[in-house]
């Protein structure tokens, strides 16, 4: 593991960006997400919250739908990349990500209207207030 996470690029210029299948939604992620394996990726990742009590704070669903996929990519590119430009794109991924499985489940319109507003919460939330545990939470260890 240590190798690995050593092997990550500093900035997602070097950790393109690709489609593929995760939880059963197509979503966007770095390629270093793609090319772990499933148990460092659960070791390094979490749900929506911050763990502890705050999950009961902030749900990994909205509205009866999961958005932990959404969340655990999230969580990858903050442990991955450690600048700026990094943690501007990690949340822009959460909150297209967060989109992209609201779109693709099959639902009520008004209640994929009402998930889209919980959305922008969610993504203004680590926007303005998630840049010390990017910034203080990284697992690289370098």
């Amino acid at each position: 593991m240590k190798a690995f996470l050593n092997s990550l690029p500093i900035s997602p210029v070097f950790d393109y960006i690709s489609m593929g299948k995760f939880m059963s939604y197509d979503l966007a992620a770095p390629k270093s997400f793609w090319e772990a394996s499933d148990e460092l990726r659960k070791e390094l990742t979490g749900g929506c919250g911050p763990g502890k009590v705050g999950d009961y704070f902030v749900p990994d669903k909205m509205y009866c739908l999961s958005m932990k996929a959404a969340c655990v990519i999230h969580d990858w590119c903050f442990t991955a990349w450690n600048n700026k430009p990094g943690f501007n794109l990690a949340n822009n991924l959460f909150k297209n990500n967060m989109v992209r499985i609201n779109n693709q489940h099959k639902g009520n319109e008004f209640i994929k209207r009402l998930r889209l507003k919980r959305i922008k919460k969610y993504y203004l939330a680590v926007h303005y207030f998630g840049e010390s545990a990017f910034y203080g939470n990284h697992l690289r260890y370098v």
